[in-house]
């Protein structure tokens, strides 16, 4: 299958729907249609699930009503089977707690002619910040492809994150 030419269009399409979605509260239950029933994965703060099912048991199990979201970077790139690799970098707050940077990994496979989503990968960039100095936060997302008895990285995305504050 050949590279998808509108690979960042696509990217950045669904991270607007996606969040458009997941943002209110009445259409959250429809995320449900992104993920395939048995071969999807998420990793949310290190939990890892697999299927719709259980995916959206635990989106919908998040106690928050309320989210102001800033999406920072959206960085895409096609990948060898059809299928396109998103990093998202951006600050969220959620109710009344401060605001956190996070990123958020979405691997889409196509599935006819749209996508799904295989691979779900959610962190709060939560560190201790108690320094003067304190390091920047980063993103960094790794694909790696087998080759013989060792593997190479086939696809890799690097953030700072670095947000504007003002």
């Amino acid at each position: 299958m050949a590279l998808n030419p509108a690979y960042e269009a696509i990217g950045k399409g669904f991270v607007q729907q996606y969040y458009a979605m997941f943002d209110d509260p009445a259409q959250r239950p429809t995320l449900i249609n992104l993920y395939n029933a048995e071969t999807s994965f998420m990793t949310f703060e290190g939990m890892q699930l697999q299927g719709a099912v259980k995916i959206m048991e635990k989106l919908n199990s998040l106690s928050f009503q309320k989210i102001d979201r800033v999406i920072t970077a959206v960085d895409s790139q096609p990948m060898f089977d059809g299928g396109i690799l998103i990093n998202v970098l951006g600050r969220l707050k959620t109710d009344d707690d401060p605001p956190h940077a996070y990123s958020q990994t979405f691997i889409l496979k196509p599935i006819g002619t749209s996508f799904y989503v295989q691979h779900d990968l959610f962190r709060l960039a939560l560190h201790n910040t108690a320094d003067d100095d304190p390091p920047h936060a980063y993103s960094q997302i790794f694909v790696l492809k087998p080759l013989g008895n060792s593997f190479y990285c086939q696809h890799d995305i690097f953030r700072l994150g670095i947000h504007d504050t003002a």
